[in-house]
């Protein structure tokens, strides 16, 4: 516990000190759901002041960053999340009021917690209240926390990776480390300790090369050491799986040096480099050593893979997201992905089994006989006989005209006929044959009136010319309304010779042919499908709903009692057989050329 409790006040020294305006700090934990602990200060006793603990409040209250102004700078209050979950606070009193810088200060606090994530990280085993889980007895030491402070100070990725090889060729006293990046399936040679510039052509920086391949290609650390096999009689326990060491043997023999070691860089689970290590005044890594290097790269791993996102371009940064999530999803051991693949594959087989290609449309139902009764002259509405949807038949009264004014009308007339042959007959009786033809003359025209009222009381009676049902809209609520000459009062159509008639988008209006067959449904008879074969392709057309739509007539393979005209519904034409691929994009392609042309 105390050698744990010393690496977080290192940790926070050394973030005070790369900061350099921090006049008081505080680390407090708050994990375990105990009340908050102060685990470490800095400077001393000098940080347990009032204004950092209000801070305190004020963070753990928001649960996010609290920033604050007071006489000498800024208060800064950071919680710090690990493995998902809020591990503590971080409070700081910076001496300066500049917002300017602000944002330098949280970059280094970001890059801090990834060093602090390895303090702190939990081993497999439950941790319990009472006890800091740590990585292990190295964790905490001095040497490590120094290291990573060293990495964190550089500013590029080339910088970091040239001050990893020469800090552990320093440390380990070895012949030369080198670090290569992975590029995809190849790998490339980023730094070698000491060496400002290499030439990549010279033969050993190419066997390097070589063995770095050699160790990322098998996934695994490679320790390739002479004087352990000699002295083992030249009998090594074999390993499984057997791991190939050519490269690193002729590396060996080519720079004469005692042993040469490669271990593989992580950050996280993936590989990003790997570490070659050659040394020609020991005969191999001590375990010390061996255990320090592998908790100095977990370090540095997660360090390089922040610069490495950091300089990556915006197509580089994509296309490593990409891959990540394709290496996630079809993967060798994503079940999803193969899931996903055989799906893939049974839609693109799908694509050519050939299935008919239906044209769709709208239907609408008509007669092939229809007939108009219309007013024969002006008058009034009297009594109404018929309703919309009446079957009648030929002869049957549908209304009768008001016709009082006719008939008082012809009274009048037949009595001026009687008036007109009295005065005829006397004035023969008297010879005088003026008069008489004048009495004649107007008993005719009178006749002739007589005639033409009767006619139009004739034709108040409004009957059906044949048989068929009323479709036009209903009239008897307007009795006793004026109508005049040529208003349509009623419109039958014939009970069958049913026509359907299809209105075809202009986009498909080209696979539609007379003779085709298909279906239609009605909206009213939603379970009941009629056969129609098309009889012609007319050139009209209208616009619905900003598109052309062409009519197409097509008449009823078999008729049925329960149809009426005027219903509406959906037809589908059978134009051939295509590929369902075809059936489904078809439009889309045909979009494309029209748009591109």
């Amino acid at each position: 516990m105390q050698s744990f409790t010393a690496s977080l006040k290192s940790w926070l020294s050394m973030q005070c000190q790369m900061l350099g305006s921090v006049s008081a700090a505080m680390l407090v934990q708050t994990t375990f759901g105990l009340p908050p602990k102060i685990v470490a200060k800095w400077p001393n006793a000098a940080a347990n002041n009032a204004v950092l603990r209000e801070a305190l409040k004020q963070a753990l209250d928001k649960k996010r960053l609290h920033l604050e102004l007071d006489a000498e700078g800024f208060i800064v209050a950071q919680p710090l999340v690990i493995e998902g979950e809020n591990w503590g606070v971080l409070l700081l009193h910076l001496q300066s009021k500049d917002k300017k810088d602000l944002p330098a200060v949280l970059k280094n606090l970001k890059l801090g917690q990834y060093w602090l994530n390895f303090l702190v990280q939990q081993p497999d085993e439950a941790p319990t209240p009472n006890v800091v889980p740590v990585i292990d007895k190295n964790s905490a030491n001095p040497a490590l926390l120094q290291f990573s402070a060293s990495l964190l100070k550089e500013n590029s990725l080339q910088e970091t990776a040239i001050s990893l090889v020469n800090l552990l060729a320093g440390f380990l006293q070895a012949t030369r480390v080198s670090l290569g990046f992975r590029r995809e399936k190849t790998i490339e040679l980023e730094a070698v300790s000491f060496s400002a510039n290499f030439d990549k052509r010279t033969q050993s920086i190419q066997a390097i090369s070589e063995a770095m391949a050699e160790t990322m290609e098998q996934g695994a650390a490679i320790d390739y050491c002479p004087a352990q096999i000699a002295e083992s009689g030249g009998e090594v326990e074999p390993s499984f799986p057997l791991v190939i060491k050519r490269a690193h043997q002729q590396l060996q023999q080519q720079q004469h040096l005692q042993a040469v070691h490669s271990l593989l860089v992580r950050n996280g689970d993936a590989i990003i480099g790997v570490l070659t290590i050659e040394l020609d005044k020991q005969v191999a890594l001590t375990d010390d050593q061996r255990s320090f290097v592998q908790q100095a790269l977990l370090f540095a791993g997660a360090i390089l893979g922040l610069r490495q996102q950091a300089a990556a371009s915006v197509w580089q940064g994509l296309k490593q997201r990409t891959a990540q999530r394709l290496e996630r999803w079809f993967g060798e051991n994503s079940w999803r992905g193969k899931i996903i693949l055989v799906l893939l594959l049974a839609f693109g087989v799908a694509l050519f089994v050939p299935l008919d290609y239906r044209v769709s449309a709208d239907a609408t139902l008509q007669t092939t006989e229809k007939y108009l009764v219309v007013s024969p002259q002006d008058g009034y509405l009297g009594k109404i006989s018929a309703r919309p949807g009446d079957s009648v038949k030929k002869g049957a009264a549908l209304a009768q005209l008001n016709d009082e004014d006719l008939r008082l009308e012809r009274q009048k007339l037949a009595s001026q006929v009687q008036q007109y042959r009295q005065a005829y007959d006397t004035a023969l009786a008297n010879s005088n044959r003026v008069e008489a033809a004048i009495a004649s003359a107007q008993m005719d025209q009178a006749s002739i009136q007589l005639q033409l009222i009767d006619q139009q009381l004739g034709r108040t009676l409004l009957i059906a010319p044949m048989d068929g049902i009323i479709v036009s809209d209903d009239i008897s609520q307007t009795q006793g309304a004026p109508v005049k000459q040529g208003d349509v009062l009623f419109e039958i159509a014939a009970a069958q010779g049913f026509l359907v008639q299809l209105f075809v988008d202009e986009r498909d209006i080209a696979a539609v042919q007379s003779g085709l067959q298909g279906q239609v449904k009605f909206s009213s008879l939603p379970n009941d499908m009629f056969v129609v074969r098309v009889k012609s392709v007319t050139p009209i057309s209208e616009v619905r709903e900003g598109r052309n739509y062409f009519r197409v007539d097509a008449e009823l393979v078999q008729e049925s009692g329960v149809l009426r005209p005027g219903m509406t519904g959906t037809g589908k034409l059978i134009a051939g057989r295509r590929a369902l691929g075809w059936i489904w994009f078809h439009e889309l392609w045909h979009w494309l050329r029209l748009t591109i042309w």
